[in-house]
């Protein structure tokens, strides 16, 4: 599963959604429900006949399972079936008893079964996903397992589900453990008109006499329960012609379809390329990806088909900005790690996420060069650290409180850290032999963390039992204290680190140093393994600067004491980003000289100096950076940097820094430059557009009509912002309607990121207006699929409750109960 939006790919909501999301209350983890019942049976087979029902959003089923006791002869069958409609039971073809709470189905076996006997069990039910909150033990559950989506609101009729955690018995009875994996066979019903997709091979369709189609995919190789699948609804294949192997197909909107290669195309040569690294075919018969509307994850890796979110449909426009490799990279590694070898229990998720979440930076170094690749890696360590703050825990953790727990900057950022140090520590020869290795001996499996670990040793012949012990299985990281002196030819570095309460574990840790010298930069090697180390360096001159870990692959936080010489010869000369990104970013902090904050860093020559120099440097990061550090200057050198910025806005390659310098200029009230954005809305992105516009339309020009008429129907989250951040300010009723079909077109982290527009708004507009938005809003709020929609359409009412006027009037559309609720998902966005 990819975390959502953009830990990777809004930054990451608080760098991720997906984290905010599951601790954001979700009473079925809460609950744990034990699944210790599952280990005394083994579920070998799954046939399913499921038919949805978009009129009352329940699926009806028909469920075949097969099984055999694991080794203890056993009397009873526990299923997991939450908030089913149990219609009968049969067993070995014995219409049977059954007891069922709404959550466990309980089927008596009427003699003890060995462990060489196996059970056919047939299930006739009726899933019920949008009523579980009936249920006393359900009644905030988050997720549900299977998804309709509807036609209001402008959205297509779909259906799609999401298995993980252990949420695919929401919709069919199993065995929903990570550690159960079958084979299966799944006939869904659906209008004749809709296109379906589930895991393995479509073996059959067969058009019916009341205008629907069944269509038959089989999955015989077997693969965990939670990575079973369906979706339905009006798409577009397209099959990878490029691709031979197998087939590789995109299931789009028809909207999409012509951007269809553009969204997905690198998918082929991603398949080779870890093909190659890990020297191990692709296992699977099929690999599809699909776009969904409302989907409540980033993205999920079910065997043979990935599920994506509909962000990830762009047309060219918008691919400019930012294709979505990273999140395509991540699903398609857990093809290998996590569905081929799954982990045993959640307790080893980062065998599944720590993996996906390397697999980014494995493809971004590969595909687009070592900056990009060391940018990625350095933002990841980034999220892990901001998280850390607050909460830390092992990596690889048995004594969670919740499982959906697991699914933090922990498992995936701060894993895939450890493995790239991991690589680092083995070589790349020993990294990837062991890997493959270790797929190799898991395949079709279940792993804990010592497989892994058995696998590396086993290739390298080393012990390294020190290292999982240190990074996988002890919470925290390093912190270091780094300080160097030059003295009659030797350069001596003192690392420290640092000991207290929070953190009493001295790390064996390489590092690398890179010292700058007149001639150019050397890298050498270290190695800490104790609390307090000195290394020294024969130079025969003093170094121009000295940079601990230069590309920011430590997992550690490092405090090193440079002088601002030395930061700008480190920023000027090294040939790493990240060692020039830390440099920039030093010099130009706000902090002034005598320690005071200063009111512009740029007011400070030196620093507006290095900022003019980091406009053309190689890496797109620190121009855009340095853009950032001249919004609305208004000091010395104006008119140099002015040019300057126009220069970008016109011959910079990179669509976000283009951004960047109209956004910096546009309260700079020089008429020329209005020609300028004029001209960027050509631009042939619509970030640049959507800057481009905001600028203009800031000053009011006599043609904001026509350009707003111009742009408002183009389906873009940041053209949407411009266009509705200038008619927020007018608070015109007749706008009501505009506003409400295009959020209502939105996906649910698009409302996060534009519902408090809309806000504005609403406060802008008459009070007529604003009554007429609330029953728009308390829909959102009470009926949007992910939590973070629903609470921005929560906070929008919170603002009406405190106008008086409109007060009045919510107090009457809304019961005490629909307040109360209300009131409920305004409070659960997790502030900690």
């Amino acid at each position: 599963m990819t975390l959502l939006i953009d830990f990777k790919y809004m930054n990451k909501l608080l760098g991720s959604l997906f984290f905010l999301l599951t601790l954001a209350g979700n009473a079925l983890a809460q609950k744990n429900y034990n699944a210790s019942e599952t280990k005394y049976f083994d579920l070998i087979h799954t046939e399913l006949d499921v038919k949805p029902d978009w009129q009352t959003n329940h699926l009806e089923g028909q469920a075949e399972l097969t099984l055999k006791p694991w080794f203890y002869p056993q009397e009873k069958l526990i299923l997991d079936a939450k908030g089913f409609d149990i219609k009968k039971v049969v067993l070995n073809n014995q219409t049977v008893d059954y007891k069922y709470d709404g959550i466990k189905l309980e089927i008596p076996l009427g003699r003890p079964f060995n462990s060489k006997e196996t059970i056919k069990v047939n299930i006739a039910y009726t899933a019920k996903p949008d009523e579980l909150g009936k249920i006393e033990a359900f009644k905030d559950l988050e997720y549900k397992g299977l998804y309709f989506i509807n036609t209001d609101k402008t959205k297509p009729q779909q259906v799609w589900t999401e298995g993980e955690t252990e949420y695919n018995s929401c919709w069919f009875p199993t065995l929903d453990s990570p550690n159960q994996k079958h084979t299966q066979r799944i006939s869904i019903t659906i209008p004749k008109n809709f296109t379906t997709l589930s895991n393995g091979l479509l073996k059959n369709s067969k058009e019916n006499p009341d205008g629907t189609r069944t269509d038959t995919w089989v999955q015989n190789i077997e693969h965990s329960v939670y990575l079973t699948m369906i979706a339905a609804g009006e798409f577009k294949k397209v099959t990878d012609s490029t691709f031979k192997a197998f087939e590789v197909s995109y299931y789009v909107e028809p909207a999409f379809e012509k951007y269809a290669y553009h969204i997905f195309g690198r998918t082929p040569e991603m398949i080779k390329y870890f093909e190659e690294l890990l020297q191990t075919k692709y296992p699977w018969q099929k690999y599809a990806q699909i776009a969904v509307r409302d989907y409540v994850s980033g993205a999920m890796e079910n065997t043979t088909a990935t599920v994506h979110g509909s962000g990830i449909q762009k047309n060219d426009n918008q691919i400019v900005d930012n294709n979505d490799d990273g999140v395509i990279a991540h699903e398609l590694f857990h093809h290998w790690f996590g569905d081929l070898v799954t982990a045993e229990s959640w307790a080893n998720l980062p065998l599944n996420e720590a993996f996906a979440d390397y697999s980014e930076y494995l493809w971004a170094n590969h595909k687009y060069g070592k900056d990009e690749g060391d940018w990625l890696n350095f933002t990841a360590l980034n999220q892990y650290l901001d998280e850390a703050e607050d909460k830390q825990e092992p990596v690889i953790r048995y004594g969670y409180a919740d499982k959906e727990d697991m699914f933090d900057s922990h498992s995936y950022a701060k894993g895939g850290r450890i493995l790239h140090m991991l690589r680092n520590e083995v070589g790349d020869q020993a990294f990837f032999e062991s890997l493959r290795l270790y797929l190799d001996e898991n395949q079709f499996k279940n792993a804990e963390i010592n497989n892994l670990r058995l696998a590396f040793e086993s290739v390298t012949g080393r012990d390294l039992n020190w290292f999982f012990e240190q990074w996988f299985l002890k919470k925290g990281h390093p912190r270091l204290t780094v300080e160097h002196s030059y003295k009659s030819g030797n350069l001596s570095i003192e690392i420290n680190q640092t000991l207290d309460s929070l953190n009493d574990l001295v790390y064996q840790l390489p590092l690398q140093v890179e010292i700058g010298t007149e001639e150019g930069f050397t890298q050498r090697s270290l190695f800490l393994n104790k609390k307090s180390q000195t290394f020294d360096f024969q130079l025969e001159d003093k170094p121009t600067y000295v940079k601990i870990d230069p590309n920011g692959y430590a997992l550690a936080v490092i405090s090193q004491n440079q002088s601002t010489k030395e930061l700008i010869n480190q920023f000027e000369n090294s040939k790493s980003a990240i060692a020039r990104f830390k440099a920039f970013k030093e010099i130009t902090s706000e902090e002034a000289s005598d320690g005071n904050i200063s009111p512009n860093p740029m007011f400070d020559k030196t620093k507006r100096s290095v900022a003019l120099k980091a406009l053309d440097d190689n890496f797109w990061k620190i121009r855009e950076l340095a853009i950032h550090k001249f919004f609305d200057y208004d000091g010395d050198d104006f008119l140099k940097i002015e040019k300057n910025l126009q220069s970008v806005i016109r011959i910079d390659s990179r669509s976000q820094v283009r951004a960047a310098a109209i956004l910096a200029m546009k309260n700079f009230l020089n008429p020329q430059n209005d020609l300028l954005f004029r001209n960027a809305l050509a631009d042939t992105s619509y970030t640049v557009r959507a800057a481009a516009l905001e600028a203009i339309l800031i000053n009011n020009p006599s043609d904001a009509t026509s350009l707003t008429a111009k742009f408002e129907n183009i389906d873009d989250v940041n053209i949407f912002s411009a266009v509705a951040g200038y008619k927020a300010l007018q608070g015109k009723a007749e706008d009501l309607n505009w506003f409400e079909t295009k959020i209502g077109q939105l996906s649910s982290g698009e409302l996060y990121q534009t519902m408090g527009i809309f806000g504005s708004y609403i406060i802008s507009a008459d009070l007529n207006t604003q009554l007429a938005s609330i029953p728009f809003l308390k829909d959102i709020a009470l009926n949007e699929s992910a939590w973070y929609g629903r609470f921005s359409a929560a906070q929008a009412l919170m603002l009406l409750m405190d106008m008086d006027e409109a007060q009045a009037a919510l107090k009457e559309v809304f019961s005490a109960e629909t307040e109360e609720r209300l009131q409920q998902i305004y409070s659960q966005i997790p502030l900690n």
